[in-house]
């Protein structure tokens, strides 16, 4: 049987299935083209190709200082103290007040776009601090910093971790990030009177979500 008998006989086997087959793939010498056949006026096969959505911005604020710090959920609701530095042996600051809290003056300001960073005492040889009751927050509570512009970002708590001191996250805590985030830092554990410190450290993470609040 010759190439056109065959290629008949092919046709005739799959339109003949009730007048709905499609016959795909018949190759015309190397490959020339792929044909389609339809019956029953059904429309011919057509490939679609979608573009790749444009990457969204990252909502965040312009760069403002904070001046206020509010968590409605622990009854928070203070200042801060001027913006802390590092200390010789490479140690962010902390604040000399155990009423306020402190921004890390070398990450974003509350609200840009990166990881601005908070930090406050969980107790004192007075008693408890300004973040004493910081671990008790969840995911979803609500965070806000009042910012020297007027304006104000509202975080949402995304998640608590409890590293220890000597395995303190940096990359996870100070690294880039692709929204405006904030990182909320007290100590955490067992005191230790002998190094005056404390065993663990408490970091919450948080996310803006917009503005005003």
């Amino acid at each position: 049987m010759d190439t056109k008998a065959k290629t008949d006989v092919i046709v005739k086997a799959v339109t003949s299935r009730r007048g709905r087959a499609l016959l795909f793939g018949v190759i015309v010498g190397s490959l020339i083209g792929l044909y389609l056949f339809t019956t029953d006026n059904q429309p011919t096969a057509e490939l679609v190709v979608e573009e790749a959505a444009a990457p969204q911005e990252a909502y965040a604020l312009a760069p403002s200082e904070p001046t206020r710090l509010r968590i409605p959920k622990l009854d928070i609701d203070t200042t801060f103290v001027p913006p802390l530095g590092l200390l010789p042996n490479g140690e962010v600051a902390v604040p000399d007040s155990d009423t306020e809290v402190g921004w890390y003056k070398h990450s974003p300001t509350p609200g840009a776009l990166g990881p601005a960073v908070i930090l406050g005492h969980i107790d004192s040889y007075t008693g408890p601090a300004v973040f004493f009751y910081l671990g008790q927050l969840e995911p979803g509570d609500d965070v806000f910093v009042d910012r020297a512009d007027g304006s104000t970002a509202h975080f949402k708590v995304e998640s608590l971790e409890r590293p220890r001191q000597s395995e303190f996250p940096t990359e996870r805590v100070y690294g880039n990030i692709d929204h405006a985030g904030l990182r909320l830092i007290t100590c955490s554990g067992i005191y230790v009177k002998g190094n005056q410190r404390y065993t663990h450290n408490l970091v919450v993470y948080a996310r803006l979500v917009s503005e005003g609040g």
